[in-house]
């Protein structure tokens, strides 16, 4: 199941939105190198195509399709990037509480 929503994780159900991001960006920051390296590459792979499909439209018809894929792309990214913060979150909650 994809998580699509920070809100979505039990672990993080009791923080405020901005603690979960943090924590979140935290758990993100404990990701090895490969796993980093890995997670754009997915996230690049998910937006390449669409640099394509971005190319058939030219001048101002092109506006409106760029304002669409800016929108969209944190809910297509936000699913991945919490799928591989998933294994830090705890990490990340219990150095939290112990502060």
């Amino acid at each position: 199941m994809f998580i699509f929503f920070t809100s979505q994780i039990s672990e993080l159900k009791h923080l405020k939105l901005r603690q979960r991001q943090q924590t979140v960006a935290q758990a993100l920051a404990l990701l090895s190198p490969v796993n980093t390296i890995l997670l754009k590459i997915i996230k690049l792979c998910f937006i390449f195509p669409v640099f394509f499909i971005l190319n058939v439209f030219e001048g101002w018809l092109l506006v409106p399709f760029l304002l669409l894929v800016g929108l969209s792309y944190p809910l297509i990214t936000t699913p991945i990037e919490i799928m591989f913060a998933k294994k830090h979150l705890s990490q990340v909650l219990t150095t939290n509480t112990e502060h």
